[in-house]
């Protein structure tokens, strides 16, 4: 593997080091109440949780009760969430995408990892939902730290994103309540891109991969 040197510096602005270190206690706290028997620790555990899901309600849009649910649904010790993403070339190098119901952008097909699925069979799963195709898992082009891309908006836990390269292999009907629209692009060509989700120096490094597929995985 090799390290990116080129990546986007994520924003340093006083939201965002509110958002870094309330996600620090947060991990603290719940690593804290996961292990911890003594009652004062896990009541001292408790206390910084409540800190921080308090700063994160202060620049976070859904506020300390959507982080309570979250948090909720991930219980024991903090980890980072995946999301994998798929990069699919057509002949023509062209760069299969899907229009997100939710902003109407544009983004490689993808999403989070189910419990008990390898991240290869969720990246299978989720072409197969949102573009109908049937994929190959070539190659592992990179695992990046979301907060360290700059994606926006943040979110109120840690994401590491896997992008595969991936091979058509067939078509079927894909399930419409995920996406709006399934299309080809050309590098040059791309329509508005769902940020949230991918950056164009993102495709651009899976399609440098797929150009090259002797290049070693990038991380960071």
């Amino acid at each position: 593997m090799w390290k990116l040197d080129n990546v986007t510096s994520p924003n340093t602005d006083a939201a965002d080091q509110i958002r870094r270190q309330a996600l620090t206690l947060l991990a603290v706290a719940q690593n804290g109440l996961a292990f911890a028997d003594d009652p004062y620790d896990r009541q001292r555990y408790e206390q910084v949780r409540g800190s921080a899901e308090a700063l994160m309600g202060l620049v976070s849009e859904g506020g300390p009760e959507q982080l309570r649910a979250i948090v909720a649904l991930d219980a024991g010790y903090m980890t980072p969430k995946v999301d994998v993403r798929a990069g699919v070339f057509d002949s023509n190098g062209k760069v299969l995408l899907v229009q997100e119901r939710s902003d109407g952008r544009w983004t490689l097909p993808g999403g989070w990892c189910d419990v008990l699925e390898s991240p290869a069979e969720a990246v299978v799963r989720e072409v197969q939902e949102e573009a109908g195709v049937n994929v190959g898992v070539e190659k592992l082009v990179a695992v990046l730290d979301r907060d360290k891309q700059g994606h926006r908006p943040h979110l109120p836990f840690h994401v590491y994103k896997l992008f595969f390269l991936c091979s058509e292999q067939s078509r079927v009907p894909p399930d419409p309540t995920e996406t709006t629209a399934i299309d080809w692009f050309a590098l040059n060509e791309l329509p508005p891109l769902s940020t949230s989700r991918v950056l164009e120096t993102q495709l651009r490094l899976v399609h440098t991969h797929y150009l090259n597929p002797e290049l070693p995985t990038s991380f960071d």
